[in-house]
């Protein structure tokens, strides 16, 4: 009779429970994974699927028991972990849905708004037209499975261990990605919010030498025309530039891996 103790369960458990802890935990902030339409049921598993064909080629985990303190510090850690690399992927949709609200202000489109299935929210309509268009060519150029290669690489660089190691370097980083939002974002704007500029201030010039016409019948129509037509030859800079973004987003998740294990 084979007699088995229960540290000996809690081992084999673990060794599919804490991989399938921080990548369920990924998937639920990942762009993509995390879109309101996916079913929980479905993002729990495509958890349990990476869990089973990642586990065997991942280092041997630690034997904690799960209702212990080590076990919930270590359940922190691995959500924690998980998120943290999500978060800094959904920094591409950040800068551009802050660069599509800025753009949609200076329109007069600012009133407009439309629900956004990624974020499950009500955003500009500029800022959803670029969420798709994003989102179309993150997919095209294959960012889910780099984000999972991302993820695979965290159990490399910062393996499952019992021993804390969530340095501040790697928050610090992580929250001054914050500021990057707005750079990127405003980045992004600069081309249509220049020639935005340029109508306004021709509008002024024109309100100074014919008073008797109506800025607001001619002004509105105007600056939609126009930030369209921008946008319009934005587009074809597009991949490019979300080919920037995505990389700007990997190297910062690697930065954070780096940082959070080596301090």
């Amino acid at each position: 009779m084979i007699a088995l103790s229960s540290s000996q369960i809690e081992h084999w458990i673990g060794a599919f429970f804490w991989p399938f802890v921080r990548i369920l935990a990924f998937l639920s902030t990942a762009p993509v994974f995390s879109a309101t339409q996916i079913p929980i049921q479905v993002r729990v598993g495509l958890a349990v699927l990476l869990s089973v064909a990642l586990t065997p080629a991942l280092p041997e985990m630690p034997p904690v028991e799960f209702l212990s303190g080590d076990g919930l510090l270590l359940l922190l850690e691995q959500i924690l972990i998980g998120v943290s690399i999500g978060f800094a992927v959904t920094l591409i949709f950040s800068a551009v849905q802050f660069a599509g609200s800025v753009i949609s202000l200076q329109m007069g489109l600012g009133f407009s708004t439309f629900f956004d299935p990624q974020t499950g929210v009500e955003i500009p309509t500029i800022s959803n037209f670029l969420n798709l268009i994003v989102l179309l060519l993150f997919m095209a150029l294959n960012g889910q499975l780099l984000t999972l290669v991302v993820l695979d690489r965290s159990f490399t660089i910062f393996p499952v261990s019992t021993q804390l190691q969530l340095h501040a370097n790697a928050w610090h980083s992580l929250v001054a990605a914050g500021g990057m939002v707005f750079a990127l974002g405003l980045a992004i704007a600069l081309p249509v919010l220049g020639a935005l500029l340029l109508i306004n201030i021709a509008l002024g010039v024109l309100s100074k030498l014919a008073p008797q016409l109506n800025l607001f019948v001619i002004g509105f129509p105007l600056l939609i025309i126009l930030g369209f037509v921008a946008l319009a030859l934005l587009m074809p800079a597009m991949p490019v530039l979300v080919q920037h973004l995505l990389n700007v987003s990997l190297q910062l998740s690697n930065q954070v891996l780096l940082q959070a294990a080596r301090g």
